[in-house]
């Protein structure tokens, strides 16, 4: 790996102690002097030099809430997240069958009924007008999917096919027509009715998955995310990717647990979280065992996150538990004396109390500092979990871009004046609790651009703002996906700022929206020419 110096450039290095240079050296991978030109030259006399002819470098950016491989898999699928209406949605059906043989499966994501122009979400009767022959499944943006009745007969389910438990939680349904047929909407749960019954991925499918996802983090200048939730052959296939070379994105992983695994697999979860440093032996520099996540409660564009006050119109609906609020602290802490760190989704401010409140516990009773929990979402924190969270540096990880894509349907649930209160980057920073940014993608888009300007405007996809108070500078938000994102996984020392001993990721663009007065409008539209992991281009360059 050749010594380099990146010159004649503004660098924005997140960093307070010194938060602007015009040269970079690198050796090794890593950042051995940060200045100006005669700096660097000095640090490395000889290297080879990059004139950047005045464009900007500034860290790689870091998501740490991100389904990386779930979104590999949807690059390969039809994209439904632009889809306004039941016909449009029909129209994109129809292109991805055509010439396809019957019988293929169609899949597809990012449909929401909040958005559609008919204001209901789609059926089977929907789909079978443009796709009777084959098998079609489109999921929602979150929690909920939907096929036609060519899939539900491939699949084996009819009229006949029992309801889900309802002593199991999270457990979900289907909807069905008065003579009991289903719908074709399965919700929560449920959903597995649906996903085990169709064609499994094989491991080359899913290194093969990661290699796209990869190519276009890259171009929008993603150096290094978490990706929360996983079964072990999905650990696996990181793994594997990072052997061969495929694996472009560092990449922290954390087991699926409580509330994100099938109800069937829960009673073997201790086990299996109890073996996972044996994993370890195949961690490498671009893939490595971070954590576990836990998922306690749902989302609140569906009604599901469990709140302490009831939904809009309901008033006696306040989501639900997806793991039972008693047994919750006692997962936490059995996870915490593991020496695991946890990343916990809470949408609901009753999940994130209860989550938050566990968390503080479990570091008093049994301090251990290298842990960093965090929760993620973190739609509406009371102000003792503000409290907790600033006290024991506890990182609320923003899902920012759902301001965006989901704003409206959190409008609908909630009602206007607490849609307003969601999110609040402002008080989250003013009570001193760390924030990071993410796009817990698939669910929203992950280019991080979108977040950083959706942070700074806080509009919903239709113009609207919810809470105007909270919005934050440009250059708050590039901290929420550099060393706030570090922070949040526990790798501020070695990630998230341009500073010596840090590895050199980095990205390269030709504009400077930190520098002064940018569009949220222009920020959104930036794009990198270059991006650099342990001081390889893995992108322009």
């Amino acid at each position: 790996m050749a010594d380099m110096l990146l010159v004649n450039g503004k660098v924005r290095t997140c960093d307070p102690e010194g938060p602007s240079a015009a040269a970079v050296a690198i050796r090794d991978g890593r950042i051995v002097a940060v200045g100006d030109i005669a700096t660097a030259r000095s640090a490395l006399p000889g290297a080879a030099e990059v004139d950047l002819g005045g464009a900007t470098v500034i860290p790689g950016l870091i998501d740490p809430h991100n389904h990386m491989l779930a979104t590999g898999q949807m690059l390969g699928e039809m994209s439904l997240y632009d889809v306004r209406s039941i016909g449009e949605l029909q129209d994109r059906v129809r292109d991805a069958i055509d010439g396809v043989p019957a019988g293929t499966w169609i899949t597809g994501r990012g449909w929401d009924e909040t958005l559609l122009a008919e204001g209901r979400m789609p059926t089977r009767h929907d789909l079978d007008a443009v796709a009777p022959d084959h098998p079609v499944m489109l999921q929602r943006v979150w929690n909920k999917l939907v096929v036609n009745s060519c899939a539900l007969r491939t699949i084996g389910i009819d009229a006949s096919t029992p309801d889900p438990r309802s002593d199991v939680n999270y457990a979900g349904g289907f909807d069905r027509e008065p003579d009991g047929h289903p719908t074709g909407i399965f919700r929560d749960r449920a959903k597995s009715l649906v996903l085990d019954g169709m064609p499994h991925p094989s491991g080359d499918d899913l290194v093969e998955a990661l290699g796209r996802a990869c190519r276009a983090y890259n171009a929008v200048g993603i150096t290094t995310i978490v990706d929360p939730g996983l079964q072990p052959e999905q650990i696996d296939a990181y793994h594997r990717a990072a052997e061969q070379d495929v694996l472009t994105v560092r990449s922290d992983l954390l087991m699926a647990a409580w509330g994100f695994v099938p109800a069937a697999d829960e009673p073997v979860l201790e086990a299996r979280i109890s073996g996972m440093r044996d994993l370890r032996a195949k961690d490498s520099a671009l893939a490595r065992l971070a954590g576990v996540k836990l998922l306690p409660d749902g989302g609140v564009g569906d009604r599901t996150a469990r709140l302490l006050e009831p939904y809009e119109g309901e008033p006696d609906n306040y989501g639900v538990w997806a793991i039972p609020e008693a047994e919750l602290p006692d997962r936490i802490r059995w996870v915490h004396d593991q020496g695991w760190a946890m990343d916990i989704h809470t949408c609901g401010d009753a999940a994130q109390q209860v989550s938050v409140r566990a968390f503080a516990e479990a570091q008093e009773a049994n301090s251990n500092p290298d842990l960093r929990h965090r929760v993620h979402h973190a739609y509406l924190p009371t102000p003792d979990t503000l409290e907790r969270m600033a006290r024991h540096r506890i990182p609320a990880v923003i899902s920012t871009p759902f301001i965006r894509s989901l704003g409206e349907s959190f409008v609908q649930s909630l009602g206007p004046v607490r849609a307003d209160q969601m999110m609040p980057f402002r008080t989250y920073l003013d009570h001193g609790v760390p924030l990071a940014g993410s796009s817990d993608s698939t669910v929203a888009d992950f280019n991080p651009w979108v977040g950083m300007a959706t942070a700074m405007t806080r509009e919903t996809v239709t113009g609207r703002v919810l809470g105007a108070d909270q919005v934050l500078t440009a250059t708050e938000a590039l901290a929420l996906y550099t060393s706030g994102a570090a922070f949040a996984m526990g790798r501020e020392s070695d990630l998230g700022r341009i500073a010596n001993g840090l590895r050199a990721d980095l990205v390269v663009i030709d504009a400077d929206p930190f520098g002064g007065d940018v569009s949220p409008e222009e920020m959104m539209d930036t794009k990198p020419v270059g991006v650099m992991l342990d001081g390889q281009w893995v992108f322009g360059g």
